[in-house]
């Protein structure tokens, strides 16, 4: 009996490739805030899918990835900010997961390259959307670069380079379907003015007309998406209201209508040129294009020759001010700060070598080395530095391996593979120029994408027991630790909420918060503020009491971070405002200073030195 489209449609919905791109569905639009629990679910698909289907062939190709998890976790005990380590550790375990269950997608890759394409077009329209109407996003009125819904510029342009050759390979089936894909992308990248998405969409692009064989039908369907894409983005770069910060809503909503009908319209010119067969490759045309891709290196040669020494100058030169968020950024060299934070990340290392300072810690390394106050950041901007300064040698040994055994174990692909085959050398490049690591819109899709290039498929699913055992004790303990995170913060926020109406519970919730999440100095801070909340409330021995539990739980807070400066101020405020005490202020407020020397809050160390120094202090 043969299956209705209805039972088709629900049987696909449920199998691994289902599970997947609803996965990748929720990481795309929501993986920026809710990653507890995107996580928890890929967890828990992956031990159903060990549970019901056993273990792939070629998935111990994940391992390395699994490993550098384990390695992030293992560096809390040793970490300068052991509470972000311990997130780091839990991010890096859900990308392990997420490149598992792509594992159970070997032979569907057709499927995924399909769904992964209208996901991504969803992405782009959705993004695009909200600057045709703006109430979807207000906060374009503030910085108008384009960034929903990753809520990154440089994280959506990568979606975009993801996007490329997927609508260059999917223009080869359905020619108009590829070519918008390929046009909104065009027009979203460059709303982005990420000077590295572009870079990078142009490497993908030419990496998929070298190695697909079909670059006479990919170019026909760059110049019909391309040629529309650059009308409508020139005239974006003429209207404030889509691409100048701090505008009114008015313009906005002005301006917004003017670029959806540009929008339309040249989503239209790009449907009908799409709808041209592109030339046959006759030997004539062969023969221009090698001329033109001659020219075309010749030229870029010479340009990168002239240019190559003021560009390397203007790259390596200290910043003064942000690099503006106008069109003009496309075409600056300046590496906004990027230079600098490559520097403090090496000094951060220097002494901590061989297993850095802790996964995810380069903000304390960056406050700590920074010599203005206009570089403050929390990741160097690249990734192999980043891996270098934070998880040492080891865990850059470990970063490198993963991108090595992902991209090299990839089988001879066919075209749906090729085109999924560039994601994640598109990812590690972009890497280099940022901290996409951070963003799991980014992440996780493109580790889903690794594992099923690199997977065989299943011959005969089955049940094991000691494999479901394994998987559901795995599953166990990443669920618990993502829980633990989730409701440490939740339990803290709660506190910090009820401080102004009822101390004596935001106290309570502290501790519960300090019970899951003991690494974090938040829950401590939010029960120091209950017990002086109290104190103020209170009298004679009772207000000495809750005073002396303050001064406790702020002490508790630099013993556990000793080297997070906000530690630090919070101790010597206290003794300098609280409790009028400058010379048990001074240590505190010296320390905060060697820690974060650029931070207004110095003020209050000169202040403290002041009164000691006066030969009068009150303590």
């Amino acid at each position: 009996m043969l299956a209705s489209p209805a039972m088709r449609v629900a049987r696909e919905l449920w199998s691994p490739l289902g599970a997947a791109l609803a996965l990748t569905a929720a990481v795309l639009f929501f993986g920026g805030h809710t990653l507890p629990w995107i996580g928890a679910a890929v967890v828990l698909v992956a031990a159903v899918l060990v549970a019901s289907r056993g273990i792939p062939p070629g998935a111990w190709l994940v391992l390395p990835l699994a490993v550098l998890a384990v390695w992030c976790a293992v560096s809390i005990a040793w970490s300068i900010e052991p509470d972000r380590t311990w997130d780091y550790a839990n991010q890096t375990a859900v990308y392990a997961a997420f490149a598992f269950v792509g594992t159970y997608l070997a032979g569907r890759t057709g499927g995924l390259a399909t769904g992964f394409a209208a996901l991504l077009g969803a992405v782009c329209v959705w993004s695009l959307a909200g600057k045709v109407f703006p109430f979807l996003y207000e906060d374009y009125g503030t910085i108008a670069r384009l960034r929903g819904p990753v809520g990154y510029w440089n994280a959506l342009a990568l979606l975009g380079d993801f996007a490329i050759p997927l609508g260059l390979w999917l223009a080869s089936r359905k020619r108009v379907a590829g070519t918008l894909l390929v046009f909104g992308w065009a027009v979203a990248i460059a709303l982005t003015l990420s000077r590295g998405g572009i870079l990078v969409a142009l490497l993908v692009a030419a990496a998929w007309l070298l190695l697909s064989g079909l670059w006479l039908q990919g170019l026909a369907t760059l110049v019909a998406a391309c040629v529309p894409a650059a009308a409508v983005i020139g005239l974006a770069f003429s209207l404030h209201g889509i691409t100048s910060d701090g505008t009114s809503h008015a313009t906005r909503v002005h301006d917004g209508l003017l670029f959806g009908a540009a929008l339309v319209v040249g989503a239209t010119v790009a449907a009908v040129l799409a709808r041209f067969p592109p030339p046959e490759p006759v030997p004539a045309v062969r023969r221009m294009a090698r001329v033109l891709a001659i020219v075309f290196a010749a030229a870029v040669c010479l340009i990168g020759g002239f240019h190559a020494k003021a560009w390397w100058d203007q790259f390596t030169a200290p910043a003064s001010s942000e690099l503006g968020n106008g069109p003009g950024r496309i075409v600056e060299a300046n590496s906004n700060h990027r230079w600098i934070w490559w520097k403090q990340a090496w000094d951060g290392l220097q002494g901590h070598e061989l297993a850095g300072t802790g996964a995810g810690s380069f903000a304390f390394t960056n406050l700590r080395y920074r010599t203005t106050d206009l570089d403050t950041t929390t990741e160097p901007h690249d990734l192999p530095v980043q891996f270098l300064t934070e998880t040492g040698v080891i865990g850059l040994v470990l970063f490198l391996l993963v991108g090595f055994v992902l991209i090299r174990s990839v089988r001879s692909p066919t075209d749906p593979e090729l085109a999924l085959s560039l994601v994640l050398p598109a990812f590690l490049v972009h890497g280099l120029l940022d901290f996409d690591w951070d963003f799991a819109a980014v992440a996780a899709p493109a580790f889903l994408v690794a594992g099923a290039l690199v997977s065989r498929p299943i011959p005969r699913p089955s049940f094991s027991f000691s494999g479901t055992l394994v998987a559901a004790g795995v599953a166990l303990l990443l669920l618990s630790s993502l829980g633990a995170i989730w409701l440490g913060g939740r339990w803290s926020g709660e506190a910090e909420n009820e401080l102004g109406s009822n101390p004596t519970h935001a106290a309570q919730l502290a501790r519960k918060a300090r019970s899951v999440q003991p690494l974090s100095i938040d829950p401590l801070q939010a029960e120091a503020l209950a017990e002086e909340v109290q104190a103020f409330g209170a009298r004679g021995k009772q207000r000495r009491k809750h005073f002396g539990a303050e001064l406790g739980l702020l002490q508790n807070e630099t013993n556990q971070q000793p080297y997070n400066s906000e530690a630090w101020f919070n101790l010597g405020y206290f003794d300098l405002v609280i409790r009028h005490c400058p010379r048990a202020a001074l240590p505190a407020f010296n320390r905060f200073t060697t820690l974060n020397p650029q931070d207004p809050g110095n003020v209050y160390y000169t202040q403290a030195l002041k009164q000691v120094n006066s030969g009068k202090p009150i303590c």
